[in-house]
């Protein structure tokens, strides 16, 4: 319609409904009945909106205010809910933990956890499993085939100790270790009865050797019917106590200056004199401590533990501290330090090794830490409460630590392998080898088969027949008849190496043992001094000797500069054993080799 200006009060249309009346000008009637001129209304000539349609508009504001602001979140929240689905578009990997028993519960909690919250790693989520295995066999595994019952290869490993982690760098090369620290520590100690702790004040790690090989031993100590120390080092269930307990009396037994290898034959002593029990581990052990009866008769008089595994132990035991006790050698105090090791393999991809570090980081939050401290471990800063057997003192100074070749040795020599059939050819010039073999033999498992080749600058002969170290040889057993035929051996120069393996490898060949592994150890300087055989020839006749139904590797140690370097690698090559060069000919390689190699 036409803008038009509204009618004041007492106004009114024409008749004709065009509304003349209503023009912009022109008198009006007042209120007295007078006729005036019209003003203009300043108003704009509107009235005020009516309350209902404020809130009809209100309504509809908010409405659409609704409705915009619905689907405003409602694409952000499908945004994020695409964008998380997106992160995950490779699936999820499994990242494999395998920790030592004595921390693996706590472990598997704190992957829990952090699976709870665990961001994904680029377009991958992440899961932390967590599998409990001693240390042996994680070596074992990890330098050979992965047992199916661990789970997958690990991204990370967790052992008591950092000796097995040395093992294991100098068996599979130092780059398998990306990064290794402490997280927790506990110290190693030996859990006995609280009589025989009295009686062995003052005595340091490096007695223990002859108070456990001395038939009468502890009876000089005042303790009359005790007999020798039976102290018990199990492999299986102890946080690689025994790992660490060999390191301590090798370390305080070497001579001044040398490394610890040099104080590997107490270590053999020791390993040797301990119990024989029905298995290795140390519920076995612990039970044949404690059994009922007379301590003095029992066929284990302490066991080497460490300080979290005994506080457990005692924590519900009653009237624990007139059964056990916590005794710690004078000395050094020798620690399980429990690393973080993170491992590096083709068997990893960067999604698990970057999940891995980012959980071994996540274990030492102080949420993380106090748990542990519960469980008996100490941390920086925290130390447990304690029990009636377990107090958490303050501790002497830590034992030091060799180079990890050395601590490998150690290692090596406190945890034998499997049994196995190992025909050892000796190349008389080496002065450090004889002694590095006699210990090791010592801690094998007495159904190793073991024998002895030597050769010199004339001739190679068999010393000792190849069979199980129990085994009687004329009114001794054959580790015996070893021991004394390594202690009588004078060195001489280079041999007939090549003419001495030939006659080694067939014999080794015709009396294989099936079921185990059969190897051949050559342990050499050169050069060959054969006049009837060289190099090519002696490839040539290992290469028709080799029968696939009786697989003996040939295992190669020899001392840098060796000439005859060619063929003992081709030798090793084809039998698929391993070849090792060491620097010198009493080098610590050099028993480390030899006690990786004969098991």
């Amino acid at each position: 319609m036409g803008k038009h200006s509204l009618p004041g009060r007492g106004d009114s249309f024409g008749e004709s409904g065009t509304g003349e009346g209503d023009s912009a000008s022109g008198p009006t009637p007042g209120a007295d009945g007078r006729w005036q001129g019209r003003r203009r209304r300043t108003d704009g000539g509107r009235r005020g909106v009516s309350v209902g349609v404020i809130a009809a508009l209100v309504t509809v504001v908010v409405l659409v205010g609704g409705i915009v602001l619905w689907r405003f979140f409602g694409d952000a929240l499908s945004r994020r809910s695409a964008d998380a689905a997106r992160q995950c578009v490779e699936g999820t990997a499994t990242v494999a933990v395998v920790a030592d028993p004595a921390i693996a519960v706590n472990a598997t909690a704190f992957a829990e956890a952090y699976n709870d919250e665990a961001k994904p790693v680029g377009d991958t989520c992440v899961s932390v499993v967590v599998t409990a295995a001693d240390s042996a066999a994680v070596v074992d595994g990890l330098t050979g085939t992965w047992p199916a019952d661990l789970g997958e290869r690990p991204a990370l490993w967790i052992p008591a100790s950092s000796l097995p982690a040395a093992q294991l760098q100098a068996a599979a090369g130092k780059q398998i270790v990306s990064d290794a620290r402490s997280l927790v520590t506990s110290p190693v100690v030996l859990a006995m009865r609280p009589q025989l702790k009295e009686a062995l004040t003052g005595q340091g790690w490096p007695a223990l050797p002859g108070l456990q090989n001395n038939p009468t031993g502890l009876d000089a100590l005042n303790l009359p019917g005790w007999g020798p120390l039976r102290l018990a080092l199990p492999v299986t269930g102890a946080a690689d106590a025994s790992y660490v307990v060999a390191e301590a009396v090798a370390t305080t037994s070497a001579p001044p200056g040398a490394p610890a290898t040099g104080g590997l034959p107490a270590t053999g002593a020791l390993l040797a004199g301990q119990p024989r029990l029905a298995d290795d581990t140390a519920g076995e052990a612990w039970n044949a401590m404690m059994a009922a009866g007379d301590p003095a008769a029992a066929p284990v008089h302490a066991v080497a533990i460490t300080e979290q595994q005994l506080y457990q132990r005692t924590s519900d035991l009653a009237d624990a501290a007139d059964a056990v006790a916590e005794w710690f050698p004078d000395g050094p105090v020798a620690v399980a330090d429990f690393p973080t090791v993170l491992l590096d393999g083709p068997w990893l991809s960067e999604e698990q090794v970057a999940a891995a570090s980012e959980f071994a980081r996540f274990m030492r939050k102080p949420e993380q830490t106090s748990a542990l401290v519960d469980a008996g471990f100490r941390t920086e800063g925290k130390m447990p409460k304690g029990n009636a057997v377990v107090g958490f003192g303050p501790l002497a100074a830590p034992l030091p630590v060799g180079d990890d070749e050395v601590r490998a040795a150690i290692a090596a020599v406190a945890v034998p392998g499997v049994a196995a059939t190992t025909t050892v050819m000796l190349n008389q010039s080496l002065p450090a080898a004889p002694a590095a073999l006699r210990d090791r033999v010592a801690a094998l498992p007495p159904s190793a088969a073991v024998g002895l080749w030597t050769f010199n600058q004339v001739e190679g002969q068999s010393l000792v027949s190849t069979g199980p170290l129990a085994d009687d040889l004329g009114g001794q057993q054959r580790g015996a008849a070893l021991t004394s035929a390594l202690d009588g051996l004078a060195p001489t120069g280079s041999g007939v190496s090549f003419t001495t393996l030939r006659l080694v490898y067939a014999d080794a060949v015709a009396n294989y043992q099936p079921g185990q592994p059969n190897s051949v150890l050559v342990i050499t300087q050169g050069p060959h001094t054969d006049r009837t055989l060289d190099g090519p020839g002696l490839e040539e006749f290992i290469s028709s000797a080799v029968d696939p139904n009786r697989p003996v590797a040939v295992n190669v140690v020899t001392v840098a500069g060796d000439p005859d370097r060619p063929t003992w690698e081709a030798v090793a090559q084809l039998t698929g054993g391993s070849y090792l060069e060491v620097p010198g000919p009493d080098s610590p390689e050099l028993i480390a080799a030899v006690s990786r190699l004969l098991d």
